[in-house]
């Protein structure tokens, strides 16, 4: 599996959710006041990635990494779950569990 093709469809997956639960976690703990309409949120994966699981049989792994927002000055960082599985023809399904909070 491609880990950067993997990384990008975890980014994608999280930053199209626009009622994600970090952006609003890192805006309602803020002492600033965040303005989610006028600032875009900015995220990063983390360099770490552990497999916490694995099925040769159905070709799937289960990960879990650290991920960030940044949405103006305001920070949070969170552990992300997912799972990554490649079907016979070599695409890459990914799967994002919700965060919990």
């Amino acid at each position: 599996m491609r880990f950067s093709e993997t990384r990008k469809a975890i980014l994608d997956i999280v930053s199209d959710d626009h009622r994600n639960p970090l952006v609003e976690f890192a805006a309602r703990n803020s002492t600033a006041k965040v303005s989610l309409e006028n600032n875009k949120p900015l995220y990063l994966l983390g360099e770490k990635i552990v497999t916490t699981s694995s099925s040769n049989q159905k070709r799937t792994l289960q990960c879990s990494g650290a991920i960030s927002v940044s949405v103006g000055d305001v920070k949070a960082s969170k552990e992300i779950e997912f799972s990554v599985q490649k079907s016979a023809d070599g695409k890459l399904s990914v799967s994002v569990t919700p965060f919990q909070f």
